[in-house]
């Protein structure tokens, strides 16, 4: 933990103290941690995943837990903890960890190691109207996570560690603003920044439309020109006009603090209609890629695993590594069927650049089954299948993959 983030939780359990020495004898403080709500979030899951390359499969059986509380509000001030656990009960497989390859080492990688952590550890004041101060470790999900998310897919998560305010005084309109100081990653590791600040703006006044137009600066640690550093404008625009409905982003990233040569964009383009039981559309994704001395678009600290294909081909989006671009294009169908919710999706994966790599990548079949099994247990289950194109497989950084996964999640 760093010394701005230990300043900032230190005054606010200053604060919170001194809140409470002044508490007038009405407020009782043990009622509201007594009268406080319990919640629990557990998933049973297996894994499978072939990469065609040297390794053999990664197989992986795992359970996460993860039990919160949240107490009622006292003075304006309410308190949550959630602790968060990953066992694994097989690990055929290995994955990176402070940036070791750890694990078994002959087998394909799977992003979950065990352990457990924190997951979230915050404090909300609400001593301004329709305003709310977060001070502590939360999930921020923006928009749809393109940007900004909690990679819920994977078992544990992202959270970070961060003081955010949320505005809600004007009508259909929601301010949100954030200063992060550490990212918790999905492999258990913690990533200290000089900071990132956040600004995101929502308008609901259209009837079944919204509109968000946000700023998110990026400065890391590294005081070096190649620094991740990064300034992203954008605006997000979805809605339903029957029978369709329909998205429309688009982000461009420039320099910010240390980092140099950012110059990229990002557009997501979607369309789907309504037809009966069935909803059938499609979408085009472009991420700019390296060209000339400007680097690639980096989609910042994304939910990934959401966006170009079920089989994880495009993370290194995030992070900005992804040289040759990105065009996806593609068609997704949803029914429901026996009670369940089926998805599947068909994705055509092209460069946007020519540096180092010029052609397609391949494409891709998913699918995804979500079916209820009782009341707040429900079976997810998820195919990936991958083909690289296998003409252009020089430079070409993706490779045939297969991805199977089912989970029980239970949530209360």
């Amino acid at each position: 933990m760093g010394l701005k983030w230990k300043i900032i939780l230190l005054s606010t359990v200053l604060i919170f103290l001194s809140s409470l020495a002044c508490a007038a004898p009405q407020d009782d403080l043990a009622a509201a941690l007594k009268n406080g709500t319990p919640d629990m979030d557990v998933i049973t899951g297996f894994e499978y995943k072939h990469r065609d390359d040297s390794t053999s499969p990664g197989q992986q059986f795992s359970v996460r837990t993860r039990v919160g509380y949240r107490s009622a509000e006292f003075m304006h001030t309410s308190a949550y903890v959630q602790l968060h656990n990953v066992s694994n009960v097989m690990e055929e497989y290995r994955f990176m960890h402070d940036g070791k390859v750890r694990g078994d080492l002959d087998r394909d990688i799977i992003a979950d190691p065990d352990g457990s952590r924190f997951q979230k550890a915050y404090l909300d004041f609400s001593f301004i109207p329709d305003t709310v101060v977060r001070v502590g470790r939360q999930e921020i999900v923006l928009d749809d996570a393109r940007l900004i998310g909690n990679i819920d897919w994977r078992l544990n998560g992202q959270s970070f560690d961060a003081v955010s305010v949320t505005h809600t005084a004007i009508a259909d309109l929601k301010l949100y603003a954030a200063y992060v100081q550490q990212v918790n990653t999905i492999l258990l590791d913690d990533l200290d920044l000089d900071g990132m600040w956040l600004f995101n703006a929502g308008y609901s006044g259209i009837k079944n439309h919204h509109l968000s137009v946000y700023t998110y600066l990026l400065d890391t640690e590294s005081e070096l020109d190649s620094a991740r550093d990064s300034a992203t404008y954008g605006f997000r625009f979805h809605g339903k006009t029957a029978p369709f409905n329909y998205y429309l982003d688009y982000s461009h990233q420039s320099d910010f603090a240390d980092g140099e040569n950012h110059d990229a964009d990002m557009l997501n383009l979607y369309l789907a209609g309504d037809l009966g039981t069935f909803t059938l559309g499609g979408g085009y994704s472009y991420i700019s890629g390296q060209d000339g001395t400007d680097r690639p678009f980096d989609t910042l600290f994304s939910t990934a695993h959401k966006f170009n294909g079920f089989a994880d081909q495009f993370l290194g989006t995030n992070g900005g590594g992804l040289a040759p671009g990105l065009q996806d294009y593609y068609l997704q169908a949803s029914t429901g069927i026996l009670g369940a919710k089926l998805v599947i999706a068909y994705h055509y994966f092209n460069t946007a650049e020519d540096d180092g790599f010029d052609g397609t990548y391949g494409d891709e079949f998913d699918a995804l089954v979500v079916k209820p099994v009782a009341e707040n247990l429900n079976l997810i289950v998820k195919y990936a299948n991958f083909m690289q194109d296998d003409s252009t497989a020089s430079g070409n950084p993706t490779r045939d993959t297969e991805i199977l996964s089912a989970r029980l999640r239970y949530k209360f």
